[in-house]
C-alpha cells in the first residue's frame, strides 16, 4: 500500500533493508522473499548494489489481485473502474459463448445455483456482493477454458468495485436478477452467440452507468 500510494517515490527513496526490518519487527529473510513478491507483481526492482526501488506504474502487473486490490484502495477512480470492465467486455462474454458450448450438466446446475443465490440477496437472506460475483465466476469456470478461469481473481477484484458502484448508483443493494437470468438462459439452450450477446448487454449496461453524469 506504501508503494501504491506513492509513499515512496523520487523525492522518498525505498527503504534500506534494515530500515524495513526494523519498522516491521521482520527478519531479514522474511523482508527479502516479500520484495521478491513485490519484485513478481512489478512493484519493485533490486538491482546489486544499486539497491530497491519503485517501478513506474507502466510496469505494475495490473493482472494481479493485490495490485489491482491495492489501487482501488488507493483513492477510487472511475476511469480505472472504466478500463476493468471494458477489459471484462472482451473477456467474459466469449467467456459466456464457451460455457454455452462446453458446460457439463454439473456446470449448469452451478450457474443455476449462483443465480438462486442472486435471488436470495435480492431478498434479503445472501449477501448480494458475494453471489453477483460467484454467478459470474461460474460462467468462467464453465467456460472449460483455463486461460479465462485462471483471470478469476482479477475479475473478482474488479467485480468488488464495479458493483459495489452500479449498485450505489442504481440505489440498490443487489444486482438484477432478471438481467442475469437472461445470461443463464442462453448459456443453458446452448447458444453461444446469444449467450455472448446477453453477457455483452450486460456489461455494457454497466459501463454506461459509469458514463453517465
Amino acid at each position: 500500500m506504501a508503494i501504491v500510494t506513492r509513499e515512496y517515490s523520487k523525492e522518498s527513496p525505498f527503504p534500506i533493508e534494515s530500515e524495513i526490518c526494523a519498522k516491521y519487527q521482520a527478519s531479514r529473510s522474511i523482508v527479502r522473499e516479500a520484495i521478491k513478491v513485490l519484485n513478481g507483481k512489478g512493484l519493485l526492482i533490486a538491482r546489486p548494489r544499486r539497491g530497491t526501488s519503485v517501478r513506474p506504474e507502466k510496469d505494475w502487473n495490473l493482472l494481479d489481485p493485490d495490485v489491482l486490490y491495492w489501487l482501488m484502495q488507493r483513492r477510487f477512480s472511475l476511469s480505472l473502474l472504466k478500463d476493468f470492465t471494458r477489459a471484462r467486455i472482451a473477456i467474459e462474454p466469449t467467456a459466456a459463448a464457451e460455457a454455452a458450448r462446453t458446460a457439463s450438466n454439473a456446470q449448469f446446475t452451478q450457474i443455476a445455483l449462483m443465480l438462486d443465490q442472486m435471488q436470495e440477496a435480492a431478498d434479503g437472506n445472501a449477501d448480494p456482493l458475494e453471489s453477483d460475483i460467484n454467478f459470474h465466476l461460474s460462467i468462467l469456470a464453465a467456460s472449460n477454458n483455463p486461460f479465462f478461469y485462471n483471470m478469476s481473481p482479477m475479475i473478482e477484484t474488479a467485480l468488488y468495485f464495479s458493483i459495489q458502484f452500479t449498485n450505489r448508483q442504481l440505489q440498490q443493494n443487489f444486482a438484477s436478477v432478471q438481467e442475469h437470468k437472461v445470461v443463464y438462459d442462453a448459456i443453458a439452450s446452448r447458444d453461444p452467440e446469444l449467450a455472448a450477446a446477453e453477457m455483452r448487454d450486460l456489461l455494457q449496461r454497466a459501463l454506461e452507468l459509469m458514463e453517465s453524469p
